[in-house]
């Protein structure tokens, strides 16, 4: 297996960026596929170069990451301490929405409880509608509905 000249091909490309496009205010990032061709270019087999594109990639990973570690330690704890406030919070109002909510057992018995009380009212609503009826009509007649 050949080993490209430099280490990183995003170097390369940038090198080669700035020769060729000097002109070029813009920095434009290559694509995976233009590093693939690149180191397929170097002598590399595709699946190869697809493993050193993953080790670049992951090697530029580790250098943001570790980068943003450098910054001061006070800045890092109170970003940190506000996001742990923010989680607690969300965390908070979720188990506050878990706790009010009934488990299977009530639900079921609320259910139950539901469907008896409309069909009781199922079995009412007949005998209250004619009783109105009947006071309706008499009023309108003009007689004491207690005489009917």
């Amino acid at each position: 297996m050949k080993q490209p000249a430099t280490p990183n091909a995003a170097e390369e490309t940038r090198t080669e960026q700035n020769q060729t496009g000097a002109k070029q205010k813009s920095k434009k990032f290559p694509t995976p596929t233009e590093l693939i061709s690149h180191y397929q270019k170097r002598g590399l087999e595709p699946a190869e170069a697809s493993l050193k594109v993953i080790e670049d990639l992951q090697n530029a990973l580790v250098r943001v990451v570790s980068s943003s570690r450098n910054a001061s330690s006070k800045d890092k704890l109170v970003t940190d301490a506000r996001k742990i406030d923010a989680i607690n919070g969300r965390l908070a109002v979720v188990d506050a929405k878990l706790e009010t909510k009934p488990g299977y057992v009530e639900t079921f018995a609320l259910g139950l409880a539901s469907g008896t009380l409309l069909n009781g009212i199922n079995a009412v609503w007949p005998h209250v509608t004619r009783g109105i009826g009947q006071v309706w009509s008499a009023v309108k007649s003009g007689t004491d509905p207690s005489s009917t």
